[in-house]
């Protein structure tokens, strides 16, 4: 009976090792914070909107890129999550948070629809306790409670987007 067997070299490296096929490497490069921005429209009176008769309701929005990096090398790849909140009291807004936190990533030896997923799926599920600590982090320092987003489901955001 043959079995997957996933090794790791404690350098972000994860060999597959899979019986009669190459073995699927994949190396986190880099990762970095691409774009932050923070809009407090209505400061300093946004501060005085919260209260627990008026709760602050959350929109928020996320989306995951990827492209080819051919001038750095072969099985290169770039991934960018984007959050994007904005936070409303009633009709007014207090804020819009937007992040784009990327990563760099070796990927060889995947089938074009495993690498589709690890680019979509496996890569951002890296990248989003980096982007979600530094969100909340920009929320605190604005002088608004820390906005922690809760875990995406990025395997419903991959099938979403395929079904179009």
């Amino acid at each position: 009976m043959a079995t997957n067997k996933n090794k790791s070299n404690g350098n972000n490296e994860i060999h597959n090792k899979k019986p009669d096929s190459g073995n699927l490497k994949f190396l986190i490069n880099a990762q970095y914070l691409k774009d932050l921005s923070f809009e407090n429209p209505k400061a300093p009176n946004s501060l005085r909107q919260i209260s627990n008769e008026n709760a602050p309701k959350f929109q928020i929005d996320a989306n995951v890129t990827s492209r080819p990096l051919n001038d750095h090398g072969k099985n290169i790849y770039e991934v960018e999550l984007s959050i994007k909140s904005e936070t409303k009291t009633g009709d007014s807004t207090l804020f819009i948070v937007e992040g784009i936190y990327s990563g760099i990533f070796t990927i060889e030896n995947a089938t074009e629809d495993v690498l589709d997923k690890i680019l979509l799926i496996e890569c951002p599920k890296f990248l989003f306790p980096f982007l979600r600590s530094i969100i909340a982090n920009c929320t605190r320092e604005a002088g608004f409670p820390p906005l922690m987003i809760a875990p995406l489901d990025f395997v419903g955001m991959y099938e979403k987007k395929n079904k179009k």
